[in-house]
């Protein structure tokens, strides 16, 4: 009986042996688990409160300037998860201020629609805090934190394969000293991908 491989199957093995490196190398690539494809990302822009109670005569800012700071991994180019860092800023209200940050996971649907463009949207949960402080008798102040609902939508234009811009617009439950409200954020930024 003749062990010996031949050629052909010698090669066809090699070539076997060299394709799970690779598959390894790629499904190592994100920090996120079984996710192959991760990114990092920051952006800024403006939010927006737009809450209820305003005295009269008091000063009520509804605009801000906020941030997010995330990351994400891609389980394919259609779905990923995504988890995010929001300060939503600080506005001047009824004499003392209203301040809202949080921590936010979310789901990512993607729609590619060139090889370079693609359009988003995304819902999830954040948990959330605020400060509320006014020195007027019968504001409702103090501080909150709930877990609440977020959802938004976006666009990223990829420049090369490791860096990308996005924009975004999201929406984010909070609970306030006055009650449940949206607050939401118009933001741009840079994505690193790896």
């Amino acid at each position: 009986m003749n062990i010996k491989p031949s050629l052909q199957q010698s090669l066809a093995l090699i070539a076997l042996l060299g394709a799970f490196p690779v598959v390894a190398q790629d499904m190592t690539r994100s920090m996120i688990p079984l996710t192959p494809h991760g990114y990092v990302g920051v952006s800024a822009g403006t939010s927006n409160f737009g809450l209820p109670g305003c005295v009269a005569g008091a000063s009520c800012d509804e605009t801000d300037i906020g941030f997010r700071v995330y990351a994400g991994g891609q389980v394919s180019k259609f779905f990923g998860v995504e988890l995010s860092y929001v300060d939503l800023g600080r506005v001047d209200r009824n004499g003392g201020d209203v301040r809202a940050r949080g921590v936010n996971l979310g789901l990512i649907g993607s729609l590619p629609l060139a090889d370079q463009f693609n359009v988003f949207g995304k819902v999830g949960a954040v948990y959330g805090w605020t400060r509320t402080g006014s020195p007027l008798v019968g504001v409702a102040t103090g501080n909150k934190s709930d877990m609440n609902l977020s959802y938004g939508v976006g666009a990223q234009y990829d420049i090369d394969r490791q860096w990308a811009l996005r924009a975004d617009w999201d929406a984010y439950r909070m609970e306030f000293a006055s009650g449940r409200d949206t607050v939401s954020l118009i933001s741009v930024g840079g994505v690193y991908k790896f």
